[in-house]
C-alpha cells in the first residue's frame, strides 16, 4: 500500500513540473533577463514662470549611464529631446509657451542602453502680455531740482510685483542719464539735470518666484524737473493792508514767504471784497504754476473764485479794472491744504496778483503761504 502511495505522489510531481517547463517555454520570449532596468529619474523636479516661457529645472543624477532626456507636454502630443545632459549640478531648460495657461510636463531620463525612466511630473502657468496689462505702474508724484541743478523724485507708493522703478533725463551735458529706485525708495536723486527738459519714468515687473523681469513701455512726465524760486527778496502788499491775527497767525503779507504755515497773512477785517495781494518776485520770472496754502483749520477757509494776473509792470493792490488786461487764470478752490494753479503756457513776469474775488462764508481772507515754480 505505501508503494502505491509514493508512486501516486511521484506521478502528481511529475506532472507539475512538466506543466510548469511548458508554461516558461510560453512566456520566455516577453521577459527580460534579470528583470526591467529602469534609469534614476529626475530627482526635485521644478518650473519657474516665465515671460511667455516656462523653465524646468531637476538635479543632475548621479548615475553616470544617463545621457539623455526628454520632455513631454500637451497630453505627450508635443516632445523636447535634451540629446546631451550639461554639466554642472542642476539640469536647466527652457519651453516656450503661446498662452498663459497652465502645463503640465512629463520628463523622463534615458541610459546609454536606452532604458527609460519613469516620469516624472510637474504643472506650471508662464506670464504674458494679460500680466503685464494688469500690471499698475508706480508714478511720479513731483520732480523738483535746487539751486545746484540737483533735481529730485518722488515716488508713488509700491505697486503689486514691482521690482524697481527708473527715471530718465538728461543732464546739463547732454547725456541721457537713468536712475534706479528699489520699490522702498520714495526718493531718486538725478544729479546735474539740464533745465527745461523732459523726463520720463518706467516700472519694471516680477511675479513672485518669476525668471523673467518685465519692463513696461516708458512714460513721459508731464514737465521737467520743476524749480522753487527763493523767496527771501520777494514782497508783498495787501489791498486794504491786513488784519493782526491776535492767536499767533501774525497778519502780515511778508509772513507768506516765511516757510511757517501756522503763520501768514488775514485780511482787513474792514476791507471789503474782493480781497487783492500783489507779489513783487523782483525780477522777472518763468512762472509754470504757483501753489497756495490756506489755514490748517478747515474752518478759516474761506476762498471761493480766484483769478491771478500777471505783469511786467507794477500792480497796485486793488479791485481789477481794464488796464490789468485778462486774467492769466480763473480758478475756483474746492478745498485741500495746499492749491495749485497752473497757467497754459509758462509766461514770464516780475508781480503776480491774486484777487480774492468773493468768500464761501464771509469777507475775510487768509493766506499762508505763497509758492512759484519754474524751470
Amino acid at each position: 500500500m505505501k508503494k502505491v502511495t509514493y508512486f501516486i505522489i511521484m506521478m502528481f510531481a511529475a506532472g507539475y513540473f512538466f506543466s510548469c517547463t511548458d508554461m516558461d517555454n510560453t512566456y520566455k520570449e516577453f521577459l527580460v533577463p534579470n528583470g526591467l532596468t529602469y534609469p534614476q529619474k529626475p530627482d526635485s523636479l521644478k518650473v519657474h514662470a516665465g515671460y511667455n516661457r516656462l523653465r524646468l529645472t531637476w538635479l543632475k543624477a548621479k548615475d553616470p549611464s544617463i545621457e539623455r532626456a526628454e520632455i513631454y507636454w500637451n497630453n505627450y502630443l508635443d516632445t523636447l529631446k535634451i540629446n546631451s545632459i550639461p554639466a554642472g549640478d542642476t539640469v536647466v531648460v527652457d519651453i516656450p509657451v503661446a498662452d498663459e495657461n497652465t502645463y503640465t510636463f512629463y520628463v523622463k531620463t534615458f541610459d546609454t542602453d536606452g532604458n527609460a525612466s519613469i516620469p516624472s511630473e510637474v504643472s506650471g502657468a508662464a506670464y504674458g502680455e494679460n500680466y503685464v496689462v494688469g500690471t499698475a505702474d508706480r508714478t511720479v508724484e513731483s520732480a523738483l531740482r535746487d539751486d545746484n541743478y540737483n533735481g529730485t523724485v518722488t515716488w508713488s507708493s509700491r505697486t503689486t510685483d514691482l521690482a524697481y522703478s527708473e527715471v530718465r533725463y538728461t543732464s546739463s551735458s547732454n547725456e541721457t542719464r537713468i536712475v534706479r529706485a528699489l520699490p522702498g525708495e520714495m526718493t531718486s536723486n538725478c544729479p546735474n539735470a539740464k533745465p527745461g527738459t523732459l523726463i520720463e519714468y518706467r516700472s519694471v515687473f516680477l511675479p513672485p518666484k518669476g525668471v523673467d523681469y518685465v519692463e513696461k513701455e516708458w512714460t513721459v512726465y508731464e514737465t521737467s524737473f520743476f524749480y522753487k524760486y527763493p523767496r527771501t527778496e520777494w514782497t508783498a502788499a495787501a489791498k486794504g493792508g491786513n488784519h493782526n491775527w491776535g492767536d499767533g497767525g501774525g497778519g502780515q503779507p511778508a509772513l507768506i514767504f516765511d516757510g511757517n504755515i501756522a503763520t501768514g497773512w488775514h485780511s482787513n477785517t474792514g476791507s471789503p471784497l474782493p480781497q487783492c495781494m500783489v507779489v513783487d518776485m523782483k525780477q522777472p520770472l518763468s512762472v509754470h504754476h504757483l501753489i497756495m496754502y490756506p489755514p490748517g483749520n478747515a474752518a478759516w477757509r474761506y476762498w471761493n473764485n480766484i483769478e491771478i494776473y500777471l505783469s511786467d509792470t507794477p500792480i497796485t493792490p486793488a479791485a481789477p479794472d481794464a488796464s490789468w488786461g485778462e486774467p492769466a487764470a480763473r480758478v475756483q478752490y474746492t478745498g485741500g491744504a495746499d492749491f495749485t494753479v497752473n497757467f497754459p503756457s509758462v509766461p514770464s513776469c516780475q508781480y503776480i496778483a491774486i484777487v480774492f474775488v468773493n468768500s464761501k462764508t464771509n469777507t475775510y481772507i487768509n493766506l499762508m503761504e505763497f509758492e512759484v515754480f519754474g524751470y
